[in-house]
């Protein structure tokens, strides 16, 4: 599990936005490069570039909703 800390991104997904690429962010660019991030045990990963991490979370289904 990646440490987390004040200076570090976190990402929440869902699992819609499957496959997870990250391409970095304005100030660090880097190569694409897909996370399997759905493989993980307890469902976050860690760019090896750019150290965002990333946390896959559910999608609640609301039947409320119109």
């Amino acid at each position: 599990t990646p440490e987390n800390n004040s200076n570090q991104n976190v990402i929440k997904i869902h699992s819609s936005s499957l496959p997870l690429c990250c391409m970095g962010d304005k100030v660090s660019s880097h190569p694409k490069v897909y996370l399997p991030i759905e493989k993980s045990l307890d469902k976050t990963i860690q760019c090896p570039y750019c150290s965002t991490v990333y946390v896959l979370v559910k999608t609640k289904i609301n039947a409320h909703n119109g």
